[in-house]
């Protein structure tokens, strides 16, 4: 059927196999590249999301009463952010941070933010663990420290050796952990060696 010269023309049966139509093809939209660090905001027990990936992409060195598989998390003490870790406690989330001379582990958290990352398929970014030094020496190539204001997330080693996923100040570079209800510092050359987390865009 068409109108033409305010009339309408009708074609049926074997004349409308000549006539011509129009189809569209449905595809997905093309897949927007990640290119921000993305965080997931999420509370104090709530399902421990499986986008995640653990400090030093492996188990950590940690205490036998701390889990060794801790995860990048954000937390904010009286507005000033602090980097602490977060883990799975029968499929929950639990989480750790060393602020204000003290350790906070507790449902006092409520809300807090934890790293995750997207699909491989739109994967901007590359992370990797590394000391402030060595990402400097290598700032020509991108690599930037993963902050917010001047906290970043690191993995503290203590004069043991344990390793535990804690925060340090970009600006001064003391370092700190949660740990046995205070918040344990790390002074002088100690955190320079230090593995903190750095981030570069793939394009």
């Amino acid at each position: 059927m068409v109108g033409y010269n305010r009339t309408v023309e009708q074609i049926a049966g074997g004349p409308t196999q000549q006539c011509l139509g129009l189809f569209r093809n449905y595809k997905e939209p093309p897949l927007k590249m990640v290119e921000e660090d993305q965080w997931d905001d999420i509370k104090w027990g709530d399902p421990f999301p499986k986008n995640t990936e653990p400090a030093l992409k492996r188990e950590l060195k940690a205490a036998s009463d701390r889990p060794k598989y801790q995860y990048v998390a954000l937390w904010y003490k009286h507005g000033e952010p602090v980097f602490g870790y977060a883990f799975p406690n029968g499929g929950k989330l639990n989480a750790s941070f060393g602020a204000k001379n003290q350790e906070n582990h507790g449902k006092e958290i409520g809300s807090l933010q934890i790293l995750t990352l997207p699909d491989p398929s739109c994967m901007g970014l590359e992370y990797k663990w590394m000391p402030l030094s060595q990402g400097r020496a290598e700032s020509a190539k991108n690599w930037e420290a993963v902050h917010v204001g001047k906290v970043a997330p690191c993995v503290c080693v203590d004069e043991k050796g344990i390793e535990t996923l804690g925060c340090i100040n970009l600006t001064n570079e003391i370092a700190s952990i949660g740990w046995e209800g205070k918040q344990k510092m790390f002074t002088g050359t100690t955190p320079q060696r230090f593995h903190v987390l750095h981030h570069r865009k793939l394009h």
